[in-house]
């Protein structure tokens, strides 16, 4: 019963995000954030442009199915607590890794730093919240004060862990 429990669960609470999540390294629609480009043509599955609930289900089903495979480590048919700890502690060692590589590309002087200016071009996210990121108001972000920052954005989304900056658009 437990396992059931634990199973309907984590089906309950992928759901939502299973259904409006965008790949975190696809780049956004042409025609603006879950517009009228590649996201929406990808679940409005007939092509008669508009997007079903059913169209929404089957979407949803076939990510769902995917992160169970994904937490679902020993492929037992059932998530334990352990596994989705496991999991997640997983995917934010690869946001980590993610990050410092974007930061990496967008340090175009190599200094270990991102100014404004590098920010904009490489990691438009971190732009937007620069003067915010930017701890010791030195006019520039160190890989820390990123961490730091995004860190701090998390938690007043209510979730306290940091976020991937997504490829660029």
């Amino acid at each position: 019963m437990i396992r059931k429990s634990v199973l309907l669960a984590a089906l309950v609470t992928l759901t939502p995000a299973a259904l409006l999540a965008v790949d975190p390294v696809a780049p956004e629609p042409a025609h603006g954030p879950r517009g009228d480009g590649e996201w929406f043509n990808r679940l409005d599955t007939n092509r008669d442009g508009a997007i079903t609930q059913d169209e929404a289900k089957a979407a949803s089903a076939e990510r769902i199915a995917k992160s169970f495979e994904r937490f679902d480590a020993n492929h037992d048919g059932m998530i334990t607590r352990d596994e989705m700890r496991a999991a997640g502690e997983a995917r934010r060692e690869e946001m980590k890794t993610e990050t410092a590589a974007r930061f990496k590309a967008a340090d175009k002087n190599g200094d270990g730093l991102l100014s404004k200016e590098e920010a904009s071009a490489g990691m438009p996210r971190v732009a937007r919240n620069f003067d915010q990121l930017d701890a010791n108001k030195d006019s520039a972000l160190s890989p820390e004060e990123l961490a730091t920052g995004h860190h701090h954005m998390g938690a007043g989304r209510g979730k306290g862990r940091p976020r991937a900056e997504p490829t660029q658009r």
